[in-house]
């Protein structure tokens, strides 16, 4: 990618997120290490996510365009809320999940991308790769920690309160350790001299 290329996907990104900030459609806590990230020459953020705890109804494995989000919270949560949000379930499967923090990074040059990588793991990032190297280079970082548990099916938990509040407090354990990761992230990008 040309410089000119690589200088107009950046633009677009910032204006994309200066839009999603003004929707309030930004992670409040990924949104300083997005600012650290695209204030360094050579890099961009894009699509990204501080982690978060979704309640999903899926009528059946792999079916992504029929499920519904019964609820997403970006935030550590308590077991009524599943239950609350449950209960607008009706058909199919009712997932808990909890996911672990994702970036997405446009990068000037594949000895960028390099460092952006090892940063990324050695702040705990530890599924961080280059995703894409044709037009531009993009780089994700990605975390490890998450989890997938059914609760339910067709509109009914399955599981007793005991095993909820299980589930409730591993999902939470995984938004904090996101929170640290992403502090962690900030921290180590200030203390490598190629990034100022």
């Amino acid at each position: 990618m040309g410089e000119k290329e690589y200088l107009d996907a950046k633009e677009r990104a910032l204006h994309s997120l200066e839009t999603a900030c003004a929707d309030h459609k930004v992670d409040d806590a990924i949104l300083p290490l997005l600012t650290i990230i695209n204030n360094i020459k050579g890099f961009y953020t894009s699509s990204s996510c501080a982690g978060r705890i979704v309640l999903l109804e899926i009528p059946h494995i792999g079916d992504k365009r029929q499920a519904k989000f019964l609820g997403v919270w970006h935030r550590p949560i308590e077991p009524t809320e599943i239950q609350t949000a449950a209960s607008s379930a009706t058909t199919g499967v009712l997932w808990l999940l909890a996911q672990a923090p994702i970036l997405h990074i446009g990068v000037r040059t594949p000895e960028l991308a390099e460092t952006m990588i090892k940063t990324a793991i050695s702040s705990g990032f530890k599924n961080s790769g280059i995703k894409s190297i044709g037009k531009k280079i993009v780089i994700e970082a990605a975390s490890t920690e998450r989890l997938d548990a059914p609760l339910g099916r067709d509109g009914v938990l399955l599981c007793d309160q005991n095993y909820l509040f299980l589930l409730v407090e591993i999902a939470n354990e995984v938004i904090e350790r996101s929170r640290e990761k992403l502090r962690k992230f900030e921290k180590t990008l200030g203390k490598i001299p190629v990034f100022h």
